[in-house]
This record gives C-alpha cells, sequence and structure tokens, in this order.
C-alpha cells in the first residue's frame, strides 16, 4: 500500500469512528442545549451555582478514587491481543474501582464542613459511584472496539436524562435534588445497559487479577491522578473561588456562561474519542508524524470557524436560550469561547503523552497550567467578578498550549503553522471584544471577520474532505472533484 493510501486509511477510520461516535452523541449534545432553558426557569442563580458545586465536586472525587483507570483501560485494551488480556484488564480496573469507591466514604464526612452539600452528601456519594462505573463500563467498551454500542448507549442514556429532568424539575419541582437524581440514575441505567449488552459479565474473574498487569496499569494511570485533578482545577476552581468572593448567585452566572462555549466542546468530543483511539492505533505507523501534522492542521481550521461562528450569533442566541435572570451570561462566554478553542487544541496535544505513555509530561504541562489560573483566579476575581475568571481561564489555557507544543514534539515532530494559530486567534479576540459593545451595529465588523476566518481555513477543510470522503462522492461535489 502506497504512502498516501495509508494516510487515507488512517484518516478514513478517525472520520468513520468520529461518526460513529456523532451519532451515539448528537442527541447528548443537543440535550445539553435543550435542557439549559429547562435549568434555568426551574432553579434561580444561586440554586444553579450551589448544584454546579456538587457536579464539580463529584468530578474532582473521581479521579482521586478511582485512580484514573478509565484511562489506562483505554491504553491497555486497545493493545490487548486476546479475550484473556481484556479479562485481566476489566476484572483489574473493577476490583480495584469498587475498593477506592467503598474507601471513599470514609472521607464523606469532611464534606459537610462546606455549605453547598447541605442535604446532598447521599446524592453526591452515589452520584460518584455511578458516574465512575459508567465511565468504566463506556471506556472498556470503546478499547474493544466496539464504537456502535458505544454510540446506542449515548443516545439510550439521552432519552432517560430528558425525560428524568422533565420529570423530577417540572412535574415534581425537586430543585438541585432532581437535578442530581437525574444525573444519578440516568448514568447507572447506562452502566446496567453496556454491562449487559455487551456481556461485560464475562470479563469478571478472581482468577484473572494480574498483579503485574496491574502495575503496569497504576503506572499509567496514577499520574494521570494529579493531571486530571490540575486540569479540573483550571476549569473549575473559578466556580469555588467566584462563590468565595462573589457568592453562589455570580457562580450560577459563571456557570450558565459555559454553556454556549460547551456547545464547542462537546462537538469536539465526539472527534476527540476516535482521535485518542486513532493515535494510540497509529503510532507505530511509518507516516505516523504527517499523519498527525494533517489531523491538527484541520483540527484548527474546524475549531477556529466554529468558533466564529458562534461569535457572530451569541448575544442574540443566549437572549432566546436562557431565562431573563441568566441573560447577562452573554459577555462572560465570548472569552470563555476563546479559552475552550485552546481546551480542545490542548486534549488534542495530550494524545502524544497517551499513545507514547508519558504520563509525567501530561502532568507537568497540567501543573503548569493550573497554577497560572489558580494564581490569575486569586488575582483577578475579587476586582473583575465573572470577566477575571473568563481572563484567567482563558490565559491559562493559551500559555499551557504553547507548552504542550513545543513538549509534544519532542516526542512526535509533527509541523505546524505558527501564522495560522496567531492571525486566526487574533481574529477571534477581536470578535469576543466587539461582543461586549451594546450596538446592533456589531453585526457587520462580526460578518466580515467571520467571512476572513472561513477563507483562512476553508482550503485545509477541503483537503481532509478530500482525504476522508469515498470517490463516489467526491465525483459528485465540483469543488471536491479531482478529475
Amino acid at each position: 500500500m502506497s504512502q498516501s493510501a495509508r494516510n487515507n486509511s488512517g484518516y478514513k477510520k478517525l472520520f468513520s469512528n468520529t461518526l460513529i461516535f456523532a451519532a451515539g452523541s448528537f442527541c447528548s449534545k443537543l440535550l445539553v442545549l435543550l435542557l439549559v432553558p429547562l435549568y434555568t426557569n426551574a432553579m434561580l442563580p444561586d440554586e444553579f451555582g450551589s448544584v454546579d458545586l456538587i457536579s464539580q465536586t463529584a468530578n474532582i472525587l473521581i479521579p482521586i478514587f478511582t485512580l484514573t483507570l478509565a484511562e489506562a483501560v483505554l491504553r491497555f485494551g486497545l493493545d490487548a491481543d486476546s479475550q484473556e488480556e481484556k479479562k485481566k484488564i476489566y476484572s483489574a480496573s473493577l476490583f480495584m474501582e469498587i475498593a477506592g469507591l467503598i474507601i471513599m466514604a470514609a472521607f464523606f464526612p469532611l464534606l459537610s464542613l462546606f455549605d453547598y452539600t447541605s442535604g446532598c452528601l447521599g446524592y453526591l456519594y452515589v452520584y460518584v459511584w455511578t458516574s465512575s462505573l459508567r465511565q468504566l463500563n463506556s471506556t472498556f467498551v470503546r478499547a474493544d472496539e466496539r464504537v456502535k454500542l458505544f454510540a446506542v448507549d449515548g443516545i439510550v442514556t439521552t432519552l432517560i436524562m430528558l425525560l428524568l429532568n422533565i420529570l423530577f424539575l417540572l412535574t415534581f419541582d425537586m430543585g438541585k435534588e432532581g437535578y442530581l437524581l437525574a444525573i444519578i440514575l440516568s448514568d447507572l441505567c447506562s452502566s446496567v445497559f453496556l454491562f449487559t449488552a455487551a456481556k461485560l459479565w464475562r470479563y469478571i474473574s478472581v482468577s484473572s487479577f494480574d498483579r503485574s498487569l496491574v502495575k503496569d496499569m497504576l503506572k499509567y494511570s496514577v499520574p494521570l491522578i494529579p493531571t486530571t485533578l490540575l486540569w479540573l482545577v483550571t476549569s473549575i476552581s473559578d466556580r469555588f473561588i467566584i462563590t468565595l468572593f462573589k457568592g453562589e448567585y455570580w457562580n450560577g452566572i459563571n456557570s450558565i456562561s459555559y454553556k454556549i462555549p460547551t456547545i464547542l466542546t462537546t462537538v469536539y468530543t465526539m472527534f476527540s474519542q476516535a482521535w485518542s483511539m486513532s493515535a494510540i492505533t497509529e503510532d507505530s505507523s511509518e507516516d505516523r508524524d504527517r499523519f498527525y501534522t494533517e489531523v491538527f492542521d484541520m483540527n484548527q481550521s474546524f475549531m477556529y470557524l466554529a468558533s466564529a461562528g458562534i461569535l457572530l450569533i451569541i448575544k442574540p442566541f443566549t437572549a432566546a436560550w436562557v431565562a431573563e435572570e441568566y441573560f447577562i451570561s452573554y459577555k462572560y462566554s465570548p472569552i470563555l469561547v476563546l479559552a475552550t478553542v485552546f481546551t480542545c487544541f490542548n486534549v488534542f496535544l495530550g494524545t502524544v503523552y497517551i499513545a507514547r505513555k508519558k504520563t509525567k509530561r501530561s502532568f507537568a504541562t497540567s501543573a503548569f497550567a493550573g497554577i497560572i489560573n489558580i494564581i490569575l483566579n486569586f488575582a483577578l476575581i475579587p476586582s473583575f467578578g465573572v470577566y477575571g475568571a473568563a481572563a484567567a481561564t482563558f490565559i491559562s489555557y493559551f500559555a499551557v498550549f504553547f507548552y504542550r507544543l513545543a513538549d509534544t514534539r519532542k516526542y512526535i515532530p509533527f509541523e505546524y503553522k505558527m501564522s495560522k494559530i496567531v492571525i486566526n486567534t487574533a481574529i477571534l479576540i477581536a470578535m469576543a471584544l466587539i461582543n461586549q459593545i451594546s450596538s446592533p451595529f456589531i453585526y457587520i465588523p462580526l460578518c466580515i471577520l467571520f467571512i476572513i476566518v472561513t477563507a483562512i481555513n476553508f482550503k485545509s477543510l477541503i483537503g481532509a474532505a478530500e482525504k476522508i470522503l469515498p470517490e463516489k462522492i467526491l465525483r459528485h461535489i465540483p469543488f471536491l472533484n479531482k478529475q
């Protein structure tokens, strides 16, 4: 097979897996959008701010007490050559996770010291359990390359989540307890569905507990605990610090300001789930460096164009999307859109550490981001409030991107165009600043800047389309027709 054909094969597999993940994720991502009006009408900003802190606390506890073993499951599972090896991987991960979650109970009384957990400690404990088990089962299904089942689970879980939110928030008016219960039950249903549909009981065996494998998995996953926590610190520390200095009301506004940028994150997740698998399976290929170069270029072009599109309509979209009490969040969302672009770039670069099993380097770069973020949050939030929090998030992700860009190329020397990064980023910053102006005439410069971003990135996206689309489709698209 020629190098070109080999490279296109990797592209097509990446595209195929992305489509499958998108099919499963589309409903859940759409649900994120649909539920925001429900949340903003069912809960006032201070109540939403409180429940957001509970969710973020769960996100902090999960990597600590599960030892981030789900990451090891994906990395080792894709390398496994037999069912027996996969049985060892799943058994070891399941037993260790259960032990960790049981130990977690001893530390829960300490959380009662925080006011926002009042009346919700039981929900929080079960939340961590169900979310952890779902994460393990879904990751193992991906590692077993049953991506279609993974997609079906996404659709089923989305429908359950929607129904439960309608039931608990609208019918029973349960507020934050209903919000948490909907998440718990939907995660539980997903865990049970995957366990039965994938027949995961076949992979559970006490005799398959391999201490040597456990040691290797822990050696890989344990360095990811501080890495994961540091990324969480970078992304959520502002919520706790805003609550400390400004109160739960402003944290509620801040939480909603993240929702529109989350559109970018959730769309990107569809790609990153497929990319993490491709990065591992393509790691030993001869044209690996070229593959990274081309995918990174395409990845940049898509993110810049998508974020420019969001910045074009962010204000009217927010007005139509959230309750009036939350409308002010549109002022902060544009800065967080910028931060999200570089969050996604950092996730892409992080796959280099996963593919090369350099998790300690992942920790070092994450520590860099976390330290910058905490310092800036304490420096900016007391004086600038949510603006300060958004700026701190953007600056920290922006800084760590360039750190990772230099560091990851030591392991995989892919190429990139600095001029493209600088010009696109400058245009997005201009669009974010224009959105701060209260005038109907802002859409003229916004449209002009959007067209410029499109022109800059269009060629890369066309090149990607030529690699991933089947020839029979290309023949019917005039500007993609090579003949």
